[in-house]
């Protein structure tokens, strides 16, 4: 009965999809495909992460010229009753940054602004922080922007 029982739920392991137990970000795993109803339950389930307030859309990784100064641009949307909303840029030790903070007053566009990775500099990393208020909370919302250094 025991060889049985572990046969079993060795093919039950190996059949089960590897994507129910994978972050959201890694493997692709977006309630939004699995239909209304799997979906609302992996959601319920707490297998997927909420939907995030804000909207930021940027790129996962930029190859920058060391020395020289670039220019990055992030589109962003936010909800209508949101409020005292905006984006603070930090970087790790060898970016140099124009701004620190941009307040994001419109309700979707895009900000820019410029950074220069120092001498010395190959794998650095762009932390964005979009900061306001929803529904009478405070809303952090945090990634990240790997650089590259050539």
């Amino acid at each position: 009965m025991s060889k049985t029982f572990s046969i079993l739920a060795t093919l039950y392991l190996l059949s089960v999809s590897g994507a129910s137990f994978a972050c959201y970000d890694h493997m692709m795993f977006n309630p939004n495909n699995m239909g209304l109803v799997e979906g609302t339950i992996a959601r319920m389930a707490g297998l997927v992460p909420p939907k995030p307030v804000f909207d930021v859309v940027h790129p996962a990784m930029a190859r920058v010229q060391v020395g020289e100064k670039s220019a990055m641009t992030i589109s962003f949307s936010r909800p209508m009753f949101s409020k005292n909303v905006s984006l603070k840029v930090q970087g790790t030790r060898n970016v140099v940054l124009d701004v620190r903070e941009i307040p994001l007053d419109d309700r979707s566009g895009s900000v820019s602004f410029g950074y220069e990775l120092t001498d010395g500099a190959s794998y650095e990393s762009l932390i964005l922080t979009v900061t306001g208020e929803h529904n009478g909370k405070i809303v952090n919302q945090s990634s990240q922007i790997y650089l590259r250094g050539v």
